[in-house]
């Protein structure tokens, strides 16, 4: 896949994690500086901030995919022979894509429930599907970062294609 898909999709895998993040943040942050001024809470800061903990942690295990660093047994394969650590390397990948693809259909179908259901964040009018969906969009973007580590192993390129010193 070309370097402008691959940005692309660091810029979005990056975004939503920044907004996670800051939502988290502002939400656990200022609900704590309320209950200690006023003694109350909103009821739905916990599911808000979990929420976008759930958006967070998806997100970010695709970036990880992209790095490499993403459940990976390195000092493992790096004794491997070269022939080998590439099979183990595209065994991982088949083992990801049956993996994504069992977890993809099953999260789907509880978006579907949701949204069937019309149920709602307690105390807001936003849909749990909006919280839910992030597990299959978030497994729907490692599969993308799956295929493209596929790609590079089947050209020959072993280990991860980002050094560390390269993540911004």
């Amino acid at each position: 896949m070309g370097q402008r898909f691959d940005d692309l999709i660091t810029w979005i895998e990056k975004a939503v994690m920044l907004l996670a993040y800051l939502t988290i943040i502002l939400v656990v942050g200022l609900e704590t500086i309320r209950r200690m001024i006023t003694g109350e809470q909103a009821a739905w800061g916990p599911e808000i901030a979990m929420g976008a903990f759930v958006w967070l942690s998806w997100f970010a295990m695709s970036a990880g995919v992209r790095t490499g660093a993403h459940l990976s047994f390195t000092t493992v394969r790096e004794r491997m022979p070269p022939g080998m650590r590439q099979g183990a390397e595209v065994f991982d990948c088949l083992l990801w894509f049956v993996l994504g693809a069992v977890v993809i259909v099953a999260s789907w179908d509880v978006v579907m429930l949701n949204e069937r259901f019309n149920i709602k964040i307690f105390g807001t009018d936003i849909p749990i599907a909006a919280i839910s969906i992030a597990v299959p969009l978030g497994w729907g973007f490692t599969m993308v970062r799956v295929f493209q580590q596929l790609v590079r192993v089947l050209q020959g390129k072993t280990g991860p294609h980002i050094a560390a010193e390269e993540i911004r």
